[in-house]
């Protein structure tokens, strides 16, 4: 059976489709949510969903963060992001053939690139159909970690008037291709980990390479801690959650960490700084983009630059008693609309 697409309509997003190949057990959904800064660019999570709403809103969700992110970390890209569904399915070279005849048929439009559970063979299978994927030959963990790294240093500067991290101590939930690598790199500062992970086997592989504290997925918001630094699945700080929380400030690679904007003002109003992830997460995609601009020599003043943009939304947020994540949105939004 060939690709069959629909088209599905959401008011405020530009375009939506389902794709669906039952040969190669395809079932995608790709999100266009704005275009005004340039084709949208945004990775496809390869998950499995429960049902057709949980994946449509996760494209959604996501979607509207890579607009956000891609705003205010200054690239000339719109927002768009892929959920592609792996439940009961075996991943194969033919799936992510079919998902990117999916991508080809939005004529550039949509540019993908990888993302949770979606990995650089999948890439490779997916450029075999279409130009218009990205990330192949970029190692985006390592750039992203480095943007939360600084991003860390750059917060905790805010709040206690100094950049030295040595002996703080920091707690990550989800020890990853970003988690981990953030863990060493803040390891090798000087500061104390703790961590959390459902992998097991991640977790034990970070042990034998670093000094860590383990403790259970479910403890590890109620660590006393200087900083909580989400980067596992997002919302993570909601309303459940938001109340053991025992740090000084949230800063990590998850995206969509905050359940909801009341959450960003009840972190403003319980003085737990919250760095906006879509900012402080934004290392991969920068990374991605200087690969199609051909600008590789630049990537490090570009991560230097999250810290930068940061000071800016936390200085502001002072200022005027606004919520970080409100700051964050409105300068993301101001940037596309002045086109």
């Amino acid at each position: 059976m060939s690709l069959n697409i629909r088209e599905i309509p959401v008011s405020n997003y530009e375009r939506i489709i389902h794709a669906v190949n039952e040969t190669t057990k395809l079932d995608c959904v790709i999100s266009i949510h704005n275009t005004k800064l340039g084709p949208a660019l945004g990775g496809v999570r390869s998950w499995s969903y429960d049902n057709f709403q949980k994946q449509l809103q996760d494209a959604l969700n996501l979607s509207k963060a890579m607009s956000l992110k891609n705003s205010i970390c200054g690239i000339n890209f719109g927002g768009g992001k892929a959920t592609l569904n792996l439940t009961g399915v075996k991943k194969s070279p033919e799936l992510y053939q079919s998902y990117a005849e999916a991508v080809d048929s939005l004529k550039g439009s949509y540019l993908t690139a990888g993302d949770v559970g979606t990995f650089k063979e999948d890439l490779i299978q997916c450029s075999k159909v279409t130009k218009h994927v990205y990330g192949i030959n970029v190692e985006t963990s390592a750039p992203t970690s480095k943007g939360i790294f600084n991003a860390i240093k750059t917060t905790y500067n805010f709040i206690n008037e100094n950049d030295d991290i040595t002996n703080i101590h920091i707690a990550i939930s989800g020890v990853g291709k970003v988690g981990s690598k953030l863990a060493k790199l803040l390891s090798k500062a000087g500061a104390s980990i703790t961590a959390a992970s459902i992998n097991l086997k991640l977790i034990n592989e970070l042990k034998g390479k670093i000094n860590i504290t383990e403790v259970g997925p479910e403890n590890l918001f109620k660590t006393k801690c200087d900083i909580i630094s989400p980067c596992a699945l997002g919302g993570s700080i909601n309303t459940s959650s938001k109340k053991q929380l025992k740090c000084q400030a949230i800063v990590g690679a998850a995206n969509n960490q905050l359940d909801s904007p009341e959450t960003g003002e009840w972190l403003l109003k319980h003085r737990i700084v919250y760095s906006p992830d879509y900012l402080v997460n934004s290392g991969g995609v920068i990374a991605i983009a200087s690969e199609i601009n051909g600008t590789k020599n630049l990537l490090e003043k570009q991560l230097e630059k999250i810290g930068d943009r940061l000071k800016s939304v936390l200085i502001e947020s002072k200022k005027n008693n606004e919520s970080t994540d409100s700051v964050a949105r409105r300068i993301a939004w101001e940037r596309i609309n002045k086109l």
